[in-house]
């Protein structure tokens, strides 16, 4: 099975006629007060949601907190202090 393309602001069609996925662009960025918080954000797509990298946390998600650290610190935009 080959993999089908996304392309910005088209709807990927699946297999089954009762599904559809929508890709759209993702902003994400490192809060300025509280270093270990990822915010990301949409425009009229996704309001601003935060991941977290603290264990008591409802949004605490460490994988993803970890793989959206590692896009950042190669953009040059992750700060440790």
């Amino acid at each position: 099975m080959s993999k089908q393309q996304f392309f910005r602001g088209e709807i990927y069609k699946s297999n089954k006629e009762s599904s559809r996925t929508i890709s759209f662009v993702i902003n994400v960025y490192q809060d300025r007060n509280d270093k270990e918080k990822i915010w990301m954000v949409s425009n009229d797509v996704l309001n601003p949601t935060e991941i977290n990298n603290h264990p008591q946390s409802v949004n605490f998600h460490p994988k993803m907190f970890q793989r959206l650290r590692e896009v950042l610190i190669s953009e040059g935009r992750w700060q440790d202090n």
